[in-house]
């Protein structure tokens, strides 16, 4: 009679707890997981999931065998108690991943944790915990079921071989780690940034931003060139040929000061210009350069277009195979004459015609978009005259460049150089594919001497230019001085 009564008691007692506590517990999780949610805490869902699925399942366990008073061996209590163990490993896992992973700064070790080894951990500690269910809940020995796991897992590993072989490819890979996420590698054909590294697969974004997604077993099996170890630099290589006339050591000399020129080149390593062989039609030289992983392509485009224009500027010439026929009695032209210097400086009526003697002390230079004429301290022997484009006057100070004027078709700059061998006291910059004549000291002089009226437009021109120069040089000054 005592125990009957006894038993009647602690269902109310239950029951009670149950009635009074679970919508406190309830609302006490809701208001928990909004107020981490404004927080921007990963740690919100995890309290979501723990109020949805964690809460309710225990309290209809508590409800089923203390309240109802279901026996320990009823199918339906078994069932739900099996349940609730299941939602209750998935959620210590959820709150696991969200504080140590999802939470982390991004230079500590745990942010650097593959999503793979997570993953397996998971699915250990998830068979480990429904073991220990199987054998309290359902009071089955585990020794048995680890028997009947291996036999089901030889079944399923021979039905599934390429899976397991992409997941055990994937543990080699955890292991010997010749990559990490947010790398920049090469596989075969496929080259980008990995994004992401699971059981199965790799995804790599390629240029232009598709995913491709490479199975482990391929990675264990191919090459992997890894372009951020040690540094995030890749080295690259071009050939390009040149005319027997041209002289080695001048091709050289203007290949090497595109390379230090051109935005995006590492100026450490030094880029290396090398002569490399003797071809049949030219001498190929080969340009060596290191530049971060990100730049390659906008750097490789930018060298490439401006070799066209170093090749113009100084006389060489870039063989290629031609086929042609020939036809008796004609005449075939393949390219139309190039203007002279002299012929370009005849377009501005405004300046006087030059003298046989002084024609052959000009030149006619062509440069690309963001190319420089002169850099601030060259030495500089003779004036540069823009036939067209136009032309940035810059001054470099603490290696940042400052605009001082723009120079456009008609007008003068590098004026140091009128008096011979000067260092330039600007940077000239070609804006857009530019031509310009070379003049020199004592030419110059004499298209002065000849036009008082050019003089004075060209010298108020550069007085602007020279006060605007001061200005910049003295900004810094006066502002430290206020």
């Amino acid at each position: 009679m005592n125990e009957f009564l006894n038993a009647i008691q602690d269902r109310w007692a239950f029951g009670l707890a149950l009635v009074i506590g679970f919508p406190v517990l309830m609302i006490a999780l809701n208001e928990w997981g909004f107020a981490l949610a404004r927080a921007g805490h990963p740690a919100a869902r995890s309290v979501r999931f723990f109020r949805s699925w964690v809460v309710p399942s225990l309290a209809l366990v508590v409800f089923l065998h203390w309240v109802v008073l279901l026996p320990r061996t009823s199918l339906g209590l078994r069932l739900t108690e099996t349940l609730s163990w299941a939602i209750v490993i998935v959620a210590i896992m959820g709150v696991v991943n969200n504080l140590v992973f999802e939470s982390a700064r991004p230079d500590t070790w745990q942010s650097k944790v593959p999503s793979l080894l997570r993953d397996l951990a998971r699915l250990l500690l998830v068979a480990i915990g429904m073991a220990l269910a199987y054998s309290i809940v359902w009071g089955g020995e585990i020794g048995g079921a680890i028997a009947t796991l291996g036999v089901t897992s030889l079944i399923v590993g021979l039905a599934l071989q390429e899976p397991l072989g992409n997941l055990f490819s994937g543990l080699v890979l955890l292991m010997e780690r010749p990559f990490e996420v947010g790398e920049t590698i090469q596989v075969g054909n496929v080259s980008g940034e990995v994004k992401a590294v699971n059981w199965r697969s790799a995804h790599i974004e390629a240029l232009g931003g598709s995913i491709q997604i490479v199975p482990n077993s391929t990675l264990n099996k191919e090459t992997i060139l890894n372009f951020s170890r040690p540094l995030p630099n890749r080295m690259e290589l071009f050939d390009v040929g040149f005319s027997y006339q041209d002289p080695p050591y001048k091709v050289r000399q203007a290949l090497l000061e595109l390379l230090l020129q051109t935005e995006g080149v590492l100026k450490k390593p030094k880029p290396i210009v090398a002569t490399l062989s003797y071809e049949e039609f030219s001498v190929k030289y080969r340009l060596v350069y290191q530049t971060m992983e990100r730049d390659r392509w906008p750097v490789k485009n930018e060298l490439v277009t401006r070799i066209w224009y170093v090749a113009k500027r100084n006389g060489f010439t870039m063989p290629y195979r031609v086929n042609f026929t020939l036809q008796p009695q004609e005449e075939s032209h393949f390219a139309g004459a190039q203007p002279e210097a002299a012929d370009l400086l005849a377009r501005f009526p405004r300046l006087p015609q030059l003298s046989p003697e002084d024609r052959s002390r000009t030149r006619s230079l062509t440069f690309g978009a963001g190319e420089h004429l002169y850099d601030q301290g060259d030495d500089v022997d003779g004036v540069y005259f823009v036939v067209s484009g136009a032309v940035s006057l810059q001054m470099v100070k603490n290696g940042e460049a400052c605009e001082i004027a723009t120079i456009q078709g008609g007008e003068f700059c590098g004026e140091t150089g009128m008096h011979g061998h000067q260092a330039a006291e600007l940077r000239a910059v070609a804006l857009e594919d530019t031509d310009v004549v070379l003049i020199a000291p004592d030419v110059v002089r004499h298209l002065f001497e000849t036009s008082p009226r050019l003089a004075r437009e060209t010298g108020y021109t550069l007085e602007v230019q020279r006060k605007a120069l001061q200005s910049a040089r003295t900004a810094p000054a006066m502002a430290a001085s206020r």
